[in-house]
């Protein structure tokens, strides 16, 4: 409640220092109580407050704050853009940000904040994808709207627009960019679901870390409507962790909760029978994790949106019948799989190779195990530069070591070659084409998809040319060596998979 320095019986007396320190917000938009009725003229349609001049010079301040703000958000998602300030002028601020997001033909875009325009350009010569440019957008329109509702919002804010991170909500309105329009009342779902999802990954059950999910449900299917959410339906929040057993219900994996329209907790289904029932010809077009590939398939039609907390404590955002967003190692990263596998299977050059490497590469980098693929354009020219000569899969049985060899021998080896010689990662089973991928070393295929070595320990003394860092860990300067020979997956231990291209790492996943 705004108090007037002017009547004595206003509120509580102030002295003249608090007086002139009245903060923008009080002074100059005379808001009114929290609970006060929204009104029914939308934000858009509502005149802006005037500001009087012996302000502006403290809103030129806010108005810097804020692009500050955006400049830092916009680095955490996109460390490789460069942004480059406009001249200096003086921006219409009263307005408010008025977000505008320009693609530009040569892979670079315009962005106007406060009537200023400034430049995003790519260091890495990549082209912005229209991914990048929702995500962006995403990213001013709550920033827009935060402003709007602090200086210039005539009724009750959304104070939800500052619970929680200021990252979940750039991801709700990229998911979900109604949920921030200006004329929007109710809370995104997204950013709801994403904090007591937090909220959960701090709670543990029997000693056991808590993993769970929910399915946020889009449109009804008017042949198979969802059922009616119960009267008494709980919403779905932070408050609900606070029930221990509700851990026990929904493990994110098998069991998800289900979310209506309202956020409000409707149920708990069966994730694969939910997938299978929405089963869509089209299905498989982008691979994902054996774990979670009913999660993306549920999300393919009807705007259902996936969220779930897995066993490894990563938040996992699956959308459009893709896994889009990842929270790991304390930050947000935008996985955009379809643009990473076209790239990867361009290098590759066989779709069926290129996809049964990529899906291996998935699974392990879930299970939190390390790997190498290493896809060869000339077996010859890598025979004995790349690959040893005795971790070279022969086709002849005679290649095999002698009947007595000692176990410490590098030739020992040899008598597993058997197992895989002469067979091919299309038709391998993917449980075994992971086990072999596991071993220490790496496992190298043709184009054909023929496999050449497992278990192989690259070489690289010929290469002294290459620059590498003396910081690289030897399996990420092997994936350097290989890629000059091929192109080259790398699987961390941490979950991120890396491809590598001759002698460059070109994407993280």
């Amino acid at each position: 409640m705004t108090y007037s320095p002017d009547r004595p019986d206003a509120g509580p007396e102030r002295s003249r220092d608090q007086i002139h320190t009245v903060s923008l917000t009080e002074e100059c938009v005379m808001r009114p109580r929290i609970d006060a009725p929204e009104s029914p003229v939308p934000l858009a349609q509502r005149p802006l407050a005037p500001l009087p001049p012996e302000r502006v010079c403290e809103v030129e301040a806010v108005a810097e704050l804020f692009l500050g703000i955006f400049r830092r958000d916009l680095a955490t998602f996109f460390p490789h853009l460069q942004f480059l300030p406009a001249p200096l002028s003086t921006p219409n601020l009263i307005a408010g940000p008025g977000f505008e997001f320009l693609p530009r033909l040569d892979g670079s875009a315009d962005l106007c904040l406060f009537q200023q325009t400034h430049r995003l350009v790519p260091r890495d010569g990549m082209a912005l994808t229209r991914q990048d440019g929702q995500l962006i957008r995403a990213i001013g329109s709550v920033l827009g709207l935060r402003y709007h509702h602090l200086f210039h919002l005539t009724t009750s804010g959304r104070l939800e627009l500052f619970r929680g991170g200021s990252e979940d909500h750039y991801i709700g309105a990229f998911v979900e960019p109604w949920a921030y329009d200006p004329s929007a009342t109710r809370p995104s779902r997204i950013a709801q679901t994403i904090l007591t999802l937090r909220t959960a990954a701090l709670s543990t059950y029997e000693n056991h870390r808590v993993s769970t999910g929910a399915l946020l449900l889009g449109r009804d299917d008017p042949e198979r409507p969802f059922p009616r959410t119960a009267a008494d339906a709980l919403p779905y929040g932070v408050e609900l962790t606070g029930l221990k057993s509700i851990h026990r219900l929904c493990d994110g994996k098998r069991t998800l909760f289900a979310v209506d329209a309202e956020g409000r907790l409707a149920g708990i289904l069966d994730i694969a029978r939910f997938a299978n029932e929405l089963a869509d010809p089209h299905d498989g077009d982008v691979p994902c994790a054996r774990s979670y590939q009913a999660h993306a398939r549920a999300t393919r039609a009807r705007g259902h949106v996936c969220v779930v907390l897995s066993p490894n404590q990563e938040i996992k955002l699956f959308a459009e019948g893709r896994h889009v967003f990842t929270f790991a190692h304390g930050r947000w990263r935008v996985l955009d799989p379809a643009a990473k596998f076209a790239r990867w299977n361009d290098a590759v050059r066989s779709t069926a190779v290129a996809r049964s490497i990529f899906q291996a590469a998935l699974n392990l980098s879930e299970n939190r195990q390390g790997a190498l693929f290493v896809v060869v354009d000339e077996p010859r020219a890598a025979l004995g530069r790349l690959i040893a000569s005795h971790d070279f899969l022969s086709t002849e049985a005679s290649a095999a070591p002698p009947s007595e060899f000692s176990p410490h021998d590098p030739l020992a080896k040899r008598a597993l070659h058997y197992l895989a010689r002469g067979r091919n990662v299309n038709e391998i089973d993917p449980a075994v084409l992971e086990a072999l991928a596991s071993l220490d070393g790496a496992i190298a295929t043709d184009r054909n998809g023929r496999l050449l070595a497992f278990g192989a320990i690259l070489r690289h003394e010929d290469l002294p040319g290459l620059g590498l860092a003396q910081a690289e860990g030897a399996r990420t300067t092997a994936a350097l060596v290989a890629s000059r020979y091929g192109a080259v997956l790398k699987v961390s231990e941490d979950g991120i998979i890396s491809c590598y291209l001759s002698g460059e790492k070109v994407w993280d996943l």
